[in-house]
């Protein structure tokens, strides 16, 4: 979903038009000639993809708009510091430095708004929004969004408002929000055919028919993706004809049409070979692995799997490669410059030597001295700064793993256990009324089923990132608890509340947190004998305490621990992650369980 929206920000200012500029003889003609011309040259490396270039041009676009003497908010300096800040932020997004790029969003907003113009204010807001988005900061990018949407309400509908809602479309269909995502691609797709705009309106069906696939309504995601192909064909992008043809198999296989669905995957595959996009060629291959099972041909089904976790590998293995191949190109580029700098130095050294002679000696060799040490600083703060590009990558990497990991786990493995459930429902409808063993083991095998399934559910919760915060934890353990509790004809209190909805919590944690809670949960249901159990779960604010009691007839905690694994494992993983776990309880009394400590 996220890179459905990056072209409609690349294609929008990439045929940016030069405003018109206002003269006045209160300014050096030179300067704002030359700014003119910069501008241009900006504008041109920008919308032809020569990034390196349009970055080089930056600085000294910067400092000559500095130099026209015309004051900081005069009306005809304006205009150009518009399009210098709005350049400079296309161009940082264009080579991945999303912080660079907000921070020259941000001053384009601020000109903007002394330009009293509310069309570039909400442009700004949306910009702002990719940025965080790309840093995966969904608050801040939702809100940058809505921002850029309440603004350009106020104007007459056009393709700035139709991008914010675009990207406010993936943002919602990234937190699950899909009928809200569903709702905010109408309306652009609604705008984008009043502007003409054939190429983004096409661009977000797919958005919309990749919400109608999650909900799995797929009649919908077929009618929303017939309307896509014309459009993304006649724009003949091949990256939008590759995920056209890949939705639009992918709907076909849900809705049974298998042969149908193997076309339309045959031409994704080959698109994707074609274009080396082996994450697309992975999911694909799962896809048609999916068609040769329904087929009965198992040994092309393993194969079409083996052949798509190969092609994830490579796609990862060429993220590797490609980020130690930059990393080593500008560690290259750095020291070829600090070597032509020591080789200046030296052959000025030669000329001052030969023209003063020795009296300079020793001022030479404190100049050698000082370049000597500005190096080695520079070197070490090149390295400090490798280092952290090298981590926040692999962070962001192992999360795209874990986000996979989660994916496949839903549709592959959480897909066949409905399967399972629905033929035991079908076949319990056949089995005549004598044969009562049999619809026992029937339902036996779909009740099996749904606990895999929720079980399943858990397990996806718990590798996913998406939901590495304390609201998620919060809400999801109180999901557990009434599926533990309710039908147990026990009464219970259920208390669950997040501090700071935000605050992240590391996967291992919220994990164990859960499981503890399950754990005292099940003791007193199973063994306890109580007629009323609280659960009190309170998280966020960098700490987190669950609290479990029952009126139960209790037990002896120090038999217990030497008779049973549930306690001993309860405070493994209060251990594992650091927090401290509390046993109250007597025979004949009940039973507390607190669980206290650090949010990390």
């Amino acid at each position: 979903m996220r890179l459905l929206i990056l072209p409609l920000l690349l294609i929008h200012c990439a045929l940016l038009h030069a405003q018109e500029q206002p003269t006045t003889h209160a300014r050096p003609l030179a300067d704002t000639v030359q700014a003119d011309v910069l501008i241009d040259s900006l504008k041109r490396y920008v919308g032809t993809g020569r990034i390196e270039e349009a970055l080089v041009l930056v600085p000294e676009l910067e400092a000559v708009i500095a130099g026209i003497r015309t004051g900081g908010d005069h009306p005809a300096l304006l205009p150009r510091r518009l399009q210098a800040t709005k350049l400079e932020g296309i161009a940082h997004y264009r080579a991945g430095a999303y912080p660079k790029a907000l921070d020259a969003f941000q001053r384009f907003q601020q000109v903007a708004e002394l330009y009293g113009a509310p069309e570039h204010i909400g442009a700004a807001h949306n910009y702002q929004s990719y940025q965080y988005r790309e840093m995966n900061d969904v608050p801040r990018a939702m809100e940058a969004s809505r921002k850029a949407i309440a603004i350009l309400r106020t104007l007459p509908p056009g393709d700035d408002l139709a991008n914010a809602l675009s990207g406010l479309t993936s943002i919602a269909s990234d937190q699950g929000l899909y009928d809200s995502a569903v709702t905010y691609a109408r309306e652009a797709v609604a705008i984008y055919a009043r502007t003409g705009n054939d190429m983004n309106r096409g661009s977000t069906l797919l958005n919309m028919t990749d919400a109608f696939i999650q909900q799995e309504r797929y009649d919908s995601a077929l009618a929303c993706v017939k309307r896509a192909m014309p459009l993304v064909e006649a724009a003949g992008n091949p990256y939008y004809l590759l995920i056209a043809h890949g939705q639009h198999g992918r709907a076909l296989l849900a809705t049974r049409q298998y042969v149908a669905a193997a076309d339309e995957l045959g031409i994704a595959e080959r698109m994707a070979v074609e274009l080396e996009d082996d994450e697309s060629l992975g999911r694909i291959k799962d896809l048609r692995a999916l068609i040769s099972a329904q087929g009965n041909d198992p040994v092309a089904a393993i194969r079409q799997l083996q052949d798509g976790r190969d092609a994830l590998i490579r796609d990862l293995d060429l993220a590797k490669v490609q980020e130690i191949t930059e990393v080593r190109l500008k560690a290259e580029h750095e020291q070829e410059q600090q070597l032509a700098a020591i080789r200046l130095a030296e052959e000025r050294q030669r000329r001052h030597h030969a023209l003063i002679g020795g009296a300079l000696v020793l001022l030479i060799a404190l100049l050698l001295a000082w370049l000597l040490i500005a190096t080695r600083r520079k070197n070490a703060q090149i390295i400090r700064a490798q280092q952290q590009v090298v981590e926040v990558e692999k962070q962001h990497e192992a999360e795209q793993v874990r986000t996979r990991i989660a994916r496949d786990i839903h549709d592959d493995i959480g897909s066949g256990l409905t399967k399972i459930a629905m033929l035991g429902s079908e076949a319990r409808q056949h089995v005549q009324e004598h044969s009562e063993e049999l619809r026992g083991t029937l339902e036996r095998i779909i009740g099996h089923s749904r606990e895999v399934n929720a079980a399943l559910s858990d397990i996806v919760w718990s590798v996913d990132p998406a939901h590495d915060t304390s609201e998620e934890l919060v809400h999801h353990a109180r999901n557990v608890a009434q599926r533990l509790l309710e039908g147990s004809g026990v009464a219970h209190e259920l208390l669950f509340d997040h501090i700071d909805p935000a605050h992240p919590v590391a996967p291992g944690t919220k994990h164990h947190v859960v499981m503890v809670m399950k754990e005292a949960i099940n003791n007193a249901l199973k063994y306890a004998g109580a007629k009323h159990i609280n659960v009190h779960l309170e998280a966020g604010g960098h700490h987190v305490k669950l609290v479990i009691a029952d009126d139960g007839k209790g037990f002896d905690p120090e038999a217990m621990a030497r008779a049973g694994n549930g306690l001993r494992n309860m405070r493994a993983r209060a251990e594992a992650i650091g927090v401290r776990l509390t046993l109250h309880s007597t025979p004949g009394h009940g039973c507390t369980v607190e669980f206290d400590g650090s949010l990390a």
